[in-house]
């Protein structure tokens, strides 16, 4: 069985491939209620704990403890993190996995899939187009230690322009007007690509993101409305947070065209309170912001494919609405205001992307994607003698990523080193100001040490060691290999030519520990 699983902020969505037909996956939530979606949703009571839909059958329990948008912190987490709900401490990585376990067991148990325990669940996972390496890899770990046979991964806005194809592309696009924007606001992330679709292949040409910004967020506005209503300025409702914004969340989610009036019941989690009313334009205004953030992102992407002199974006056959977030009312009458009869949101936003990976997961599906770098990653080196700082950028944003089956990229660097230890200080940045300067949205990695002078190689604790010059390396040979797969994991090979010394490394995020290289199943010296 193949299936493509967008694993959401707020919900996980996962659609199969049979038979030409891409059908979302319902779950069953109780004895006469069935979901489109699995909860993205995690409890603990006590030493209890609870996912999925387990977890959502006691999210107004106030004996748990919830833990929501957990897909928000996989960006600024390593692979050694520890996250604690309630009293329950685990690694990251064991949360994640057990929650996907619970996934798994419920599509075979709960789900209306017809397969059993033994069946092998091939997947092709979405990721945010400006997803970090290090979640990237996190994401795919997870998911193979759950049991997925994971056959791939896509950026999200990349998979739903593979379901808008597969709908409308006879209709809509013309050779004059083949580029498609996704405008794909999600639980936790916004992002925007421009799509070249000729025939079965598409190529991302640009894209831009926002790693901070869905529909939390709107959620966490609608909120702070609400409280500051009169009525509940003397009384804090007692729930959680989180209780209080899936209260918020599921109001917003209510609204429609016609609505003048958001209610939300804090009953529902403090019984000495009630409705609070909050109205919907005030609700929209507070909102401006957001939506402007997504407009300017959609537009930079829009300017970057299609050249600035396009200012009407005359090029652009369509603007696509994925996401379970664009579903309010006023987004769509935004994007109208500017781009015109263009909009059009796909008839499963929520579930666009889960359908165009199940798509990408069928071998008979015929889609070639060539998708890209959304950031730059390079690393910071010294020049002029050590008198200057400059950014070395590895790969460039809008690399072409390869395909899956394809060789890795490979990138290298070749020098004669000056000090005695080698402090590598990796980062990932949006932008590039006056291009060579990091800029826009940037996220430091971790610093891994590499010994130059031989008598280092076997110092277990190179953080105790000052970094000095040393001539007697001057003469060494020294090459970087930088290889980047289909997913937009990044690892690089340090090898001194003139010792034999090297080391691989999987580049990580910054809080991993420094210099520590990583194989294929976790924390190992891959070197001579």
């Amino acid at each position: 069985m193949r299936l493509g699983i967008d694993f959401g902020t707020t919900r996980t969505r996962v659609a199969a491939a049979m038979g030409g037909n891409y059908p979302l996956i319902t779950f069953q939530a109780g004895r006469d209620h069935a979901l489109d979606w699995y909860p993205s949703l995690m409890a603990t009571c006590g030493d209890r704990v609870a996912f999925g839909l387990r977890a959502q059958g006691v999210q107004y329990d106030p004996e748990w403890n919830l833990f929501r948008s957990f897909k928000r912190l996989l960006g600024e987490s390593h692979q050694e993190a520890t996250w604690t709900v309630g009293s329950v401490e685990l690694p990251m990585i064991e949360w994640m996995t057990r929650f996907l376990v619970a996934l798994r067991l419920d599509l075979v148990h709960r789900s209306s899939l017809d397969i059993g325990s033994r069946d092998r669940l091939e997947v092709m996972l979405g990721i945010p187009a400006h997803a970090n390496s290090n979640q990237r890899f996190l994401t795919l770990e997870a998911f193979r230690r759950a049991g997925f046979d994971v056959i791939g991964m896509l950026n999200e806005p990349s998979a739903a322009g593979i379901e808008y194809a597969h709908r409308y592309r006879r209709v809509d696009l013309s050779r004059r007007r083949e580029h498609v924007a996704v405008y794909d606001l999600g639980g936790g992330t916004f992002d925007a690509a421009v799509i070249c679709m000729a025939e079965n292949r598409h190529d991302v040409v640009a894209s831009e993101g926002i790693s901070r910004l869905g529909g939390d967020d709107f959620d966490a506005a609608l909120l702070e409305l609400a409280l500051a209503d009169l009525s509940v300025a003397s009384h804090t409702p007692s729930g959680s947070p989180s209780r209080l914004l899936t209260l918020c969340r599921e109001a917003k989610e209510a609204i429609n065209p016609n609505s003048r009036k958001i209610a939300v019941d804090f009953g529902q989690v403090d019984p000495s309170l009630g409705e609070v009313m909050v109205p919907v334009s005030e609700f929209y205004k507070r909102c401006e912001p957001l939506i402007l953030q997504t407009l300017e992102a959609t537009e930079a992407a829009m300017a970057a494919a299609l050249g600035r002199a396009d200012a009407d974006a005359s090029g652009l056959g369509v603007v696509y609405l994925v996401g379970g977030s664009c579903e309010l009312p006023v987004l769509a009458r935004v994007l109208r205001d500017r781009f015109g009869k263009r909009v059009r949101r796909s008839p499963y936003p929520s579930g666009a992307t889960a359908i165009g990976l199940a798509i990408a997961a069928d071998d008979e599906g015929g889609y070639v994607l060539s998708d890209r770098f959304s950031r730059h990653f390079g690393v910071w080196r010294e020049s002029e003698g050590g008198q200057q700082i400059v950014f070395d950028p590895i790969f460039s944003k809008e690399t072409r990523l390869p395909q899956p089956g394809e060789p890795a990229l490979v990138v290298g660097r070749r020098y004669r080193p000056a000090h005695n230890i080698g402090r590598f200080r990796y980062l990932e940045c949006s932008a590039l100001r006056d291009e060579c300067e990091p800029a826009g949205d940037i996220l430091a990695w971790q610093e891994i040490l590499f010994p130059y002078t031989p008598d280092l190689v076997s110092h277990r604790n190179l953080k105790t060691v000052r970094v000095q010059r040393d001539p007697t390396v001057a003469s060494h040979d020294v090459e970087e290999v930088y290889r980047c797969d289909a997913t937009g994991v990044v690892e690089v090979t340090i090898a001194d030519q003139t010792t034999g010394y090297a080391r691989t490394f999987r580049v990580r995020e910054a809080g991993a520990s420094a210099g520590s290289p990583t194989g294929s199943d976790g924390p190992a010296a891959r070197g001579k």
